[in-house]
């Protein structure tokens, strides 16, 4: 077991996973939490054999990284996944920080794993989720855009684009206040704070859409106030010509 200046004691009682390093990068210690995690004894885990438990696609990346914090005596920060007793992976955050003495030289190095399975797993749904929500507004034959709770386009399908004959930098980025006629203006601003108002709650009527041009097509607007939702945080807007039907 270590000793000083590494607090072992508060190491061993640790709910997280902890090891220390000696100057090298090999690893002299883990706490209790290792083996327990692992199912392998502490012996089979130490010097550089904690190599075993890292997934194969993440393990050449942590080595580079781990030698250059250690070259460089600089903080190692690191998602990876481990194997479990149960041989299957969970996603760790791995940080490491160098113990120096009095002259600045590094003693030790001293980490701790922290397990972000299920954050990484939610990130992966709520990306798949924006992904699902994209090809729709891509796909969908009617003008689609995404308007922040500050009025401002977030997106604008390609059918939107051509509908007011502009090019998407010219859509996306402005404010859709802007694209409708100033007569309707007022009609639609008190529509729009009573939407954002309620949300889930679905609006819709005509107004006169702006042309790339100057001049105005009249357009029916379908709104929907998804701006509480994680993975739209806007109001969904579709757009059609009058006499689309």
């Amino acid at each position: 077991m270590p000793a000083d200046p590494i607090p072992v004691r508060g190491l061993e009682i640790h709910p997280l996973q902890t090891f220390v390093a000696d100057t090298d990068g090999a690893i002299e210690y883990f706490n209790p939490r290792c083996p327990e995690y692992t199912g392998l004894p502490t012996d089979d885990l130490l010097g550089w054999d904690w190599r075993w438990v890292v997934h194969p696609d993440d393990i050449g990346r942590t080595l580079d990284r781990w030698a250059a914090s250690v070259r460089d005596g600089t903080a190692h920060d690191n998602d990876v996944r481990l194997r479990g007793a149960d041989a299957a992976y969970r996603w760790f955050r791995v940080r490491v920080e160098p113990v120096r003495d009095a002259a600045g030289a590094v003693v030790r190095w001293v980490g701790a794993c922290t397990d972000i399975d299920d954050l990484r797993q939610a990130g992966d749904e709520a990306r798949d989720a924006r992904r699902l929500v994209r090809a729709f507004l891509d796909r969908g034959g009617e003008g689609r855009a995404l308007v922040g709770g500050d009025g401002v386009v977030r997106y604008a399908s390609p059918a939107l684009v051509s509908l007011v004959g502009g090019q998407q930098e010219a859509v996306a980025g402005t404010d859709a206040r802007g694209w409708v006629h100033r007569d309707d203006r007022p009609r639609v601003a008190q529509a729009v704070t009573d939407l954002l108002l309620k949300p889930g709650e679905r609006v819709d009527g005509t107004v006169r859409l702006r042309h790339a041009g100057g001049s105005y097509r009249r357009v029916w607007v379908e709104a929907t106030n998804l701006l509480p939702d994680p993975d739209v945080r806007a109001v969904a807007v579709v757009i059609e010509p009058e006499n689309a039907g």
